[in-house]
């Protein structure tokens, strides 16, 4: 998933990411990486979603899309 962190902003992301960021069931996350960051627990990156939702992403715990 580190393609995601040097993916050029306002390009689509399209992954999985676990309910509440800890649970088994997973999610799909679609919409347009506005930014990357890299925080006290790692590497990540926003998303805002196609509802207008800003979502910030764990790269740890995404999942590609199947």
């Amino acid at each position: 998933m580190a393609n995601l962190y040097k993916r050029n902003n306002g390009r689509t992301v399209s992954v999985l990411y676990p309910v509440h960021g800890t649970k088994n069931v997973l999610r799909r996350v679609v919409g347009v990486k506005v930014r990357s960051f890299t925080g006290p627990n790692g590497r990540g990156i926003t998303v805002q979603q196609k509802n207008g939702e800003i979502r910030s992403l764990s790269l740890r715990k995404c999942i590609a899309s199947l």
